[in-house]
């Protein structure tokens, strides 16, 4: 079992798929919109769509993008990415939005 699990961390780093302790942090003020390649990832949701819209977008072939824009200030999580689909990667992003400059 350790070596299956060896295989598969390696495969997954191999892909470039993000392997962290914790969410990504984001920063962006107000308005400010952001893009992110996330690989294959598909479907993104964010807790609070109040404080922050994200979105995927077709980046190139071999990459998409989760978009993100800031709606108001303040800190929500959001997923690039279903936890349920173990063959695409999933990113978890902390984004915390400023007020406008």
């Amino acid at each position: 079992m350790l070596r299956i699990g060896l295989v598969l961390l390696v495969a997954a780093a191999g892909a470039g798929i993000a392997i962290a302790d914790g969410p990504v942090p984001i920063t962006l003020h107000v308005g400010e919109t952001q893009a992110f390649e996330v690989g294959y990832a598909m479907g993104s949701f964010c807790d609070d769509p109040t404080i922050v819209r994200g979105e995927m977008q077709s980046g190139t072939f071999e990459t998409n993008l989760f978009v993100v824009t800031g709606l108001r200030a303040g800190t929500t999580l959001c997923r690039a990415g279903r936890i349920d689909e173990a063959a695409r990667p999933s990113y978890l992003f902390q984004v915390t939005v400023t007020g406008a400059d």
